[in-house]
């Protein structure tokens, strides 16, 4: 049942429904009386209705807490959405589209949150009812009812691409993990497009994450005899991992080989060998996100779908080199 076939079934509005259940003082008591009772004897009732709260509640879908990548995005969002005098809670969805669509409708019906954003997909996620979603992804495609914040890792590393040629660099690796192939389909696209080869031979993949996985990358491209010039990871902890695997092996960064990461993450520029890497430009993003959610939490007449483009830059350090 949405609010959708209630409002037919009660001869009102969406909108007159919305409010009844919100506690709106514009909707009259007998109206809302009429449209309670009909919701109860259908069983929809506890569905739809919103105790009051004193302060807007917005969830935060985000794939793990294990990853500093999302951890430094949700932190951001959550600050300013604090600001504006609201509350947030935090749901894991561990990369499953499944669970996110059962936690999104435990929240939206269960919760009843007054928001909700998401980091992911949202590929089987259905919003009939179209609570306030903002989907945070580098994806086009977009659930139902739902805004978009786009994160440009097509150009991104299409500048990361550019850069490398620039350098002189031929010869490109990739080590990732199971959860990375889309990064690596975009590399090899970027690589396509400024005109680099794209060497199966200098990719490599991991079923283990993180710093395990650069340096299970980093031993099976060793073992390979014929090392690229420089290594792109699919994020700065497989970095990490194949740096620290490199050096011990005695092989001097820049000088032997180059590395890149993705999500410039806190320690990345302390390193011994400060690494380059892609980062998202996150922070300029939280203010219109937070805008967007209460002005359809304000107005639930709302519908036009709107798109807010997060850059993705380049910050070359130490690890990068020209090729000789």
């Amino acid at each position: 049942m949405t609010l959708a076939k209630l409002a037919e079934l009660t001869g009102t509005s969406v909108s007159t429904v919305s409010k009844a259940f919100s506690g709106s003082k514009e909707i009259s008591e007998p109206t809302r009386e009429h449209i309670f009772a009909l919701a109860k004897e259908i069983g929809c009732f506890d569905k739809y209705y919103k105790p009051p709260r004193n302060r807007p509640l917005i969830a935060l879908m985000t794939p793990e807490p294990d990853s500093e990548y999302y951890a430094r995005m949700v932190g951001l969002l959550e600050r300013a959405i604090n600001a504006r005098g609201a509350d947030t809670i935090i749901a894991f969805t561990r990369f499953d589209p499944e669970q996110e669509a059962r936690l999104f409708r435990e929240l939206a019906y269960g919760l009843k949150v007054d928001g909700v954003v998401l980091w992911g997909t949202g590929s089987q996620i259905r919003n009939p009812d179209a609570l306030p979603l903002v989907t945070v992804t580098g994806i086009r495609a977009l659930p139902q009812n739902a805004d978009a914040v786009r994160i440009d890792f097509d150009g991104g590393m299409l500048a990361l691409a550019a850069t490398l040629k620039e350098y002189g660099h031929k010869n490109v690796g990739f080590i990732g993990e199971n959860l990375t192939a889309a990064t690596e389909g975009r590399l090899k696209d970027a690589l396509r497009r400024v005109g680099l080869p794209v060497h199966g031979r200098y990719f490599a993949l991991s079923s283990r994450r993180f710093t395990e996985a650069g340096e299970d990358g980093m031993r099976e491209l060793i073992a390979r005899g014929d090392l690229p010039d420089v290594i792109v990871a699919a994020y700065d902890h497989i970095a990490y991992g194949a740096m620290k695997y490199a050096q011990e092996r005695g092989y001097h960064i820049p000088r032997d080989i180059s590395f890149i990461g993705i999500d410039d993450t806190s320690p990345t520029p302390y390193l011994d060998i400060p690494l380059s890497s892609l980062h998202v430009e996150f922070e300029a993003a939280c203010a219109p996100i937070t805008d967007l959610l209460f002005k359809r939490i304000e107005n639930k007449y709302y519908r036009e779908r709107e798109e807010i483009s997060v850059p993705v830059t380049l910050t070359v350090r130490e690890s990068l080199r020209c090729a000789e």
